[in-house]
């Protein structure tokens, strides 16, 4: 991987709360509920305004109302995401070092937030009827997204 990041990782595995969360026989099972919670309450509001940017569902409603309507709970649920997957991190540090999903998963988050709350949020503020630009915003943030989630399923498998 990448040998410049080593001595963070290597720090990261080391500190009192890593230590804590791995002898602890709990601590690390709670997390992963906390983030799978977490990831479902992102997920879920993400595909409720993407599928109405592409012009489905909840058609009757303008679509910045949806946003907005939508946009705590993202907020919220991307929150409980990175806080729960920051402590899962840096009780796994060395292992995510040696996981090439790891650094697929943290280069999809960037883009995945980078587009969220750049482009993607500009086209959710307007109510325009859904076009092709749309239609491929949607897509591209559902597929980061998930591809998040998917490349941090694969953490543990390879």
């Amino acid at each position: 991987m990448i040998h410049a990041f080593l001595p963070f990782f290597r720090w990261a595995d080391h500190t009192a709360v890593a230590v804590w969360i791995r002898d602890s026989t709990w601590v690390f099972a709670l997390l992963e509920v906390f983030h799978l919670f977490g990831l479902t309450l992102l997920l879920g509001t993400l595909v409720v305004v993407n599928l109405r940017l592409f012009g489905w569902g909840l058609a009757g409603h303008p679509l910045s109302e949806v946003a907005s309507d939508a946009l705590p709970f993202t907020i919220w649920g991307m929150i409980a995401t990175i806080a729960s997957g920051s402590l899962l991190f840096v009780s796994e540090a060395l292992k995510c070092y040696a996981s090439a999903p790891f650094f697929v998963k943290m280069g999809l988050l960037a883009a995945a937030l980078l587009f969220t709350f750049t482009f993607h949020r500009y086209l959710t503020k307007k109510d325009t009827p859904p076009s092709a630009v749309t239609k491929f915003a949607a897509c591209l943030c559902l597929t980061l997204w998930f591809g998040v989630g998917l490349a941090g399923r694969a953490i543990a498998f390879f």
